[in-house]
């Protein structure tokens, strides 16, 4: 049976995880979540440099080693950057599966789809400030006139610990007031967003609900993750952190995959940290 490791600092890529439990068809795997956030006190965003990014990595990368992957996938867009520069002096011991082409290959449809439309790239600071989705886009023909790209730094966390909750709400509607600004210019179509950080997945409707009601335009979302998981039924889940939940992440992220995976939502509510993990 096939192992498949799903990497993502913080819980978004469980997301992916969910998808292989909602499978119908494919062979069986075992999935293991490995959370690559390294400690509460900061993530990857908040690290020093670049290099001090890929020196993590390469470390995540050594400790998931130990657990002979057959595929690792890292459903982060912001990790899977730094996957793309850490190729440049090291190379993990087993197939790496990013989710920057997915995201790509989702948000140029989209384009296609909505010809006298915009597109908003919705990210991390480090993923906006990379600019790599945009330039990207330009080079496979998109028309830099229609793209747009916003940072919503410290959202990641609070999906985590409530995706309903009013600060959520709070942030999601200041995220589309500063939109509405950085849209100047653009073409008045349809708007499509592209949720480049797998943790904003969590609160959907209000991405659409805020955008639409701000900008008054109609609103497509583009989840990239969607079209990560591999052609695989997962037939068992494990779920491995260096550090615990953040406040309220626990018992939310249980109840919001109770029903859509039952398994998922086991194994976070009798999880433990493993400070000696990475």
């Amino acid at each position: 049976m096939k192992k498949v490791v799903i990497c993502d600092s913080g819980l978004g890529g469980l997301n992916i995880a969910s998808e292989l439990f909602a499978a119908e068809t494919g062979d069986e795997c075992r999935v293991i979540y490995f959370n690559a956030y390294p400690a509460k006190g900061g993530g990857f965003n908040t690290l020093p440099s670049p290099r001090a990014q890929e020196e993590l990595l390469r470390r995540v990368f050594e400790a998931a080693a130990k657990l002979s992957p057959d595929i690792f996938i890292i459903a982060c867009n912001t990790l899977s950057i730094v996957a793309e520069r850490l190729k440049a002096w090291y190379t993990p011991p087993f197939p790496v599966k990013g989710i920057i082409s997915a995201a790509e290959e989702s948000m140029c449809s989209a384009l296609r789809e909505t010809p006298n439309g915009a597109l908003l790239i919705l990210g991390t600071k480090t993923t906006v400030e990379s600019g790599v989705y945009a330039a990207d886009l330009v080079r496979r023909g998109a028309n830099p006139g229609r793209i747009r790209s916003l940072a919503c730094p410290r959202l990641a966390t609070l999906l985590e610990s409530d995706p309903a909750s009013p600060e959520v709400e709070q942030r999601i509607a200041r995220c589309a007031e500063e939109a509405g600004k950085a849209l100047s210019g653009a073409p008045s179509g349809p708007l499509c967003l592209g949720l480049c950080c797998t943790h904003f997945a969590f609160a959907r409707p209000l991405w659409e609900r805020e955008f639409r009601r701000v900008t008054k335009r109609a609103i497509r979302i583009v989840d990239p993750g969607r079209l990560m998981a591999p052609a695989l039924r997962a037939a068992s889940f494990a779920y491995l952190s260096k550090i615990g939940f953040f406040d309220g992440a626990q018992k939310s992220m249980c109840a919001y995959f109770a029903k859509k995976a039952p398994a998922i939502a086991a194994a976070l509510a009798s999880a433990r940290p493993d400070p000696g993990l990475f």
